[in-house]
């Protein structure tokens, strides 16, 4: 009905024109109405994030070992996932399944990436994501109507190894066009842009444009081009875009896998490489104005953060999906979810609104006569019966907050709520985990959350977290992204023992002591031995080039 509306819209005037025996028409996309049409649009689009499919989950699979096959195991999994593994294929298919029935005609659908498994026995090759990539990509393409644009989004997991995207071009970046299937998503134009570095645009009928960016370039974890001013001409193609809707006066949609700044259930976790971590910010500061919104996933929770311009004023806001994968990750803070996917209801010049849908997988694996239905999709068979999971409204945004809409203004205002409101923040905890149980979120808890929405800079949360005065030297964002690459290397293992991570940060705050006390005691011994030393001005420099030190003169 949307695409044929769509349509009528579109030769209408013409129409018009021709009736009224006009020789000169110009359509409204050209005509001086056509800002005034754009802004009393109304559109939906869908968000799907982290699906992180598990080809190896077996519902005799060993939770501990990412209910992989070949553990042994007295447990059962469920053919619908497990909080401690990835998902399996039936969740993957069920989430998709779910928004077509919900709203099966959206704008566009966004897939903001991460799609291979949190595993390493083995770590997924490339043979191996772009055939996940392949799945995903036809399994999209026909749940939606060719019409409606699903835009794909590289996460950090869809490389191989993980997390590292080099500066390259289309001997590499072709590649998921080619082997993962995302030419079939991607107009020649966006494939020509893709090819440069994971990044392109795409123009929407509504006037706004999406720019999908590629943050894997920028990501703390990725070892590949961090001397590189800017990696892929990213930066210089994302300046000229936000330049060229301000000259233009449309808005855009900035979408990628990992968002900057730092992880709300862990403050001082980074997601960027320090110095991309900055320019990334300053940019996107400097064009708060063209920017509708921003989209991101990677950390499997539902938040925002807000861009704060040098006098504290809101730019822009982000929204952060949560993941499809149920996967409990037991380091950095992180948490089970309840498998999630997004529909955001918007005009060309804000966010009205989001509902978010979620899956009770505890109440799926409870009572799953309770969340079950029928259905006659032969692809999915539980018993003697064809079923699939009830996919139910979890929340919707406006309503449960209070808001207008979700415009950057009201999102600072909810900011405000959340620090001074505590029943709403703790309506807030159970939303950032798709409904999983973890408890009350205690003030040490709350505070990790607002100081990591408000602030994106290092030295920012820090000063929000109360550390006192920190030294660059010692609490620096290279410290910081190196611990977190430690525990990075395991995150896969959702069994990790909080007890020995416990004892990791302690050791980690001993190791920052501990180098207090060393500067101390070199500084004084370096007041000591100039005492020692007679101040001699006139040794002569040491002369590296001779081949022999003859200038070097022993000191007594």
């Amino acid at each position: 009905m949307i695409a044929v509306w769509r349509h009528l819209s579109d030769i209408t005037p013409w129409l018009f024109c021709l009736t009224i025996g006009m020789v000169v028409c110009v359509p409204p996309s050209q005509g001086r109405t056509s800002i005034q049409q754009r802004e009393a649009y109304q559109g939906k689009f869908w968000q799907i994030t982290d699906i992180h499919w598990d080809q190896k989950y077996s519902e005799d699979g060993d939770s501990a070992k990412m209910c992989h096959k070949g553990y042994q195991s007295d447990e059962h999994n469920s053919m619908w996932g497990n909080y401690n593994c990835d998902s399996p294929w039936p969740l993957v298919k069920s989430a998709i399944q779910a928004m077509v029935e919900i709203e099966a005609q959206p704008d566009f659908v966004l897939w903001t990436g991460d799609n291979a498994p949190h595993t390493d026995d083995p770590q997924p090759n490339f043979s191996v994501i772009f055939n996940l990539l392949s799945n995903i990509t036809g399994e999209l393409r026909t749940a939606f109507h060719p019409s409606i644009p699903v835009l794909p989004v590289l996460g950090n997991h869809d490389a191989f190894p993980k997390d590292d995207y080099p500066v390259a071009g289309k001997e590499f970046y072709g590649k998921y066009l080619t082997e993962g299937g995302w030419s079939a998503l991607l107009p020649p134009e966006a494939q020509q842009e893709f090819v440069n570095g994971g990044y392109y645009s795409y123009r929407l009928d509504s006037g706004v444009m999406i720019l999908v960016v590629n943050t894997n370039l920028y990501y703390a974890f990725n070892t590949l081009g961090i001397d590189v001013p800017d990696p892929c001409g990213q930066f210089a193609w994302l300046r000229s875009k936000l330049q060229l809707a301000r000259d233009e006066k449309f808005k855009v949609i900035i979408t990628a896998h990992a968002p900057p700044g730092y992880f709300e259930r862990q403050a001082l976790v980074p997601f960027f490489n320090g110095s991309y971590n900055t320019a990334y910010v300053d940019l996107l500061n400097d064009f708060g104005g063209v920017i509708l919104v921003q989209i991101y996933g990677h950390e499997h929770t539902d938040s925002f953060k807000l861009f704060s311009g040098p006098k504290g004023e809101i730019e822009s806001v982000a929204l952060l999906a949560p993941s499809v994968t149920p996967w409990h990750a037991s380091v950095f803070g992180g948490t089970a979810i309840n498998p999630s996917v997004r529909l955001y209801h918007y005009t060309p010049s804000e966010i009205l609104d989001y509902f978010q849908y979620h899956l009770n997988l505890s109440l799926v694996i409870s009572s799953p006569e309770r969340m079950l239905n029928t259905t006659g999709d032969s692809s999915l068979e539980a018993g003697n019966e064809t079923e699939i999971p009830k996919w139910e409204l979890f929340y919707q945004a406006r309503e449960t907050y209070g808001l207008s809409s979700l415009s950057t203004i009201n999102m600072a205002s909810l900011f405000k709520q959340l620090e001074s409101n505590d029943t709403l923040f703790q309506k807030y905890y159970l939303f950032n985990s798709a409904g999983y149980n973890n408890g009350m979120c205690d003030s040490s808890c709350k505070k990790n959350h607002i100081c990591a929405i408000a602030y994106l800079k290092i030295h920012d949360v820090v000063h929000c977290m109360h550390f006192k005065s920190p030294r660059p030297h010692i609490l620096s964002y290279e410290h910081l992204s190196k611990f977190g690459k430690e525990l990075a290397g395991n995150f896969h293992k959702s069994n990790a023992s909080q007890l020995i991570i416990t004892l990791v940060v302690v050791s980690m705050a001993l190791t920052a002591v501990l180098a207090v006390v060393l500067a101390v005691m070199l500084v004084m011994v370096v007041v000591k031995r100039s005492r020692m030393v007679p101040v001699e001005r006139s040794f002569p420099i040491l002369d590296l080039s001779k081949p022999h030190w003859q200038n070097y003169r022993k000191l007594p």
